[in-house]
């Protein structure tokens, strides 16, 4: 079938709104509370009013590739039935905001107190709302999401937006599609998970070595790029970790590792992502993640950040057969030196392998991911059919658990390449059909031994990497491929 056609699109929408089951949301009166708003299966309506000078301006005016600027403009927001509120709206992502060039379909970050000092929605001072245009399942990210809170693991909340804009005085809206809403990682947020929002939160840029700088804070200002004001104290924390790190022998780190990192957390952090193969992260590039210092004195603790490329859909990290069979026991690069020394470590291994085995039998346990698929298609199906960026056969493949008869496509892997119209990149894998190769896969690795794939250090240096010189050791942390935005996230 041909999804571009006018006439099989028009039957594939009939179908979805005729007997796709209404939103959860329907008849829900609007949400009085955070906790009320978000939900995996819960859908919004979100609309922005902007000016039409406004809106040209959100488009960034110079820079390419990671090196953007996005400016915030004035608009005016209503979410889930509250507002207008006078909001700072601007444009946020990467490859998300590349690959949406030639449509409206951006995504956004809302400040809600940047045109009225401290005023707050629902208690947060800002919000995400992704627009999932390199997901075809438009789901990675609040599965993903969800699966880390069902670890115990401190992450954001999401719930889905069907997102409207209005030009100016224009009295019809347009729909731009389907979205994820994404909580903030805020001093609201940790104060939620942590008990204090007043730690050092960090969210480093290419960097996933932990490298010791000497004792001038701006060059860890730069590699490790803080979100809120440090303290004398908590910065002094992290010059003493990464001498630590860089610098103690083995039984030192064996013996002191735990009281600056909080190792159950981190080994259940590493375990999921593991088993998500998610790449583009830590275990890989050095980025899409937070580091929270609670105290001075005390561990560090762990946060994911932009998993929509869970599920073996980095375009960057090998194929997505090879994503779908990467290694339990090496799913990281040797770059990543504070997890390569920790993993050598023969308890923490140990303990490692049995968070392994709570990941497949909590969140990505079959029948709980087939379950939780069947909710979400349910709730966004007659969302997406109405999104005009959206391919519904592909959609559709996602929420398919076991190959079609006479599919040869399907059946020969997961991780068919097949070009993508946007962008040409690698299709990533139907979420159905990862899930049932990555458990095999997992399995195997775990009960015969089998070798999995062992991601590559990529060719681009990490920040603080170190330029092999005879005698000299000149090393200092690179440009950021990000404009510092202190406090805003990505």
């Amino acid at each position: 079938m041909n999804i571009n056609h006018p006439a099989p699109r028009i039957f594939l929408v009939l179908t979805v709104l005729l007997f796709s089951p209404p939103p959860t949301t329907l008849g829900e009166d609007k949400p009085a509370t955070a906790a009320e708003l978000f939900g995996y299966t819960k859908l919004w309506d979100v609309e922005f009013r902007i000016s039409e000078k406004d809106y040209r301006d959100l488009a960034p005016s110079q820079g390419r590739g990671f090196d953007r600027d996005f400016t915030y403009v004035e608009g005016e927001v209503t979410i889930a039935g509250h507002g207008p509120l006078k909001v700072g709206l601007r444009y946020k992502g990467n490859s998300s905001y590349s690959s949406a060039s030639n449509t409206k379909k951006k995504s956004f970050k809302i400040d809600f107190n940047r045109v009225v000092s401290r005023q707050e929605f629902l208690g947060m001072s800002k919000l995400n709302l992704n627009n999932n245009i390199l997901d075809p399942s438009q789901a990675r990210e609040t599965l993903a999401y969800q699966m880390f809170r069902d670890m115990g693991l401190p992450s954001c909340r999401t719930a889905f937006a069907r997102v409207y804009l209005r030009l100016g005085d224009a009295s019809e809206k347009e729909y731009l599609g389907l979205y994820t809403m994404v909580e903030q990682v805020s001093g609201a947020f940790l104060k939620d998970r942590f008990g204090t929002g007043k730690g050092l939160l960090l969210k480093p840029e290419r960097n996933n070595s932990f490298p010791h700088f000497g004792e001038e804070w701006a060059d860890y200002a730069r590699a490790y790029v803080p979100k809120t004001e440090a303290a004398l104290e908590f910065k002094k924390r992290l010059i003493d970790f990464t001498r630590f790190v860089e610098k103690s022998d083995e039984r030192e780190f064996e013996e002191n590792i735990a009281s600056y990192v909080d190792l159950p957390s981190l080994l259940k952090f590493t375990a999921l992502h593991a088993v998500l193969a998610h790449l583009d992260s830590f275990l890989l590039r050095g980025h899409n993640f937070y580091i929270y210092l609670p105290r001075g004195d005390g561990q560090f603790h762990w946060l994911p950040w932009d998993v929509n490329s869970a599920f073996a859909g980095h375009r960057s990290a090998g194929s997505a057969t090879q994503q779908t069979n990467l290694s339990i026991d090496h799913p990281y690069t040797e770059s990543v030196r504070l997890l390569s020394r920790i993993m050598k470590i023969a308890s923490i291994r140990d303990e490692y392998k049995k968070q392994l085995g709570a990941v497949l039998a909590g969140p990505f346990k079959v029948e709980r991911l087939r379950s939780r698929l069947k909710e979400i298609h349910q709730a966004i199906s007659a969302a997406v059919a109405q999104d005009p960026n959206t391919d519904l056969v592909r959609f559709n493949e996602n929420y398919i658990f076991h190959p079609r008869e006479g599919d040869s496509r399907r059946q020969e892997s997961p991780g068919g390449e097949r070009a993508n119209d946007r962008g040409r990149m690698l299709q990533k894998p139907p979420l159905g059909a990862f899930i049932r190769e990555r458990i095999a896969a997992v399995l195997s690795q775990l009960s015969t031994g089998a070798e999995g794939y062992v991601p590559q250090t990529t060719t681009r240096r990490s920040r603080g990497q170190r330029r092999e010189r005879p005698g000299e050791n000149n090393r200092r942390p690179s440009r950021s491929p990000f404009p510092p935005r202190p406090g805003s996230g990505n």
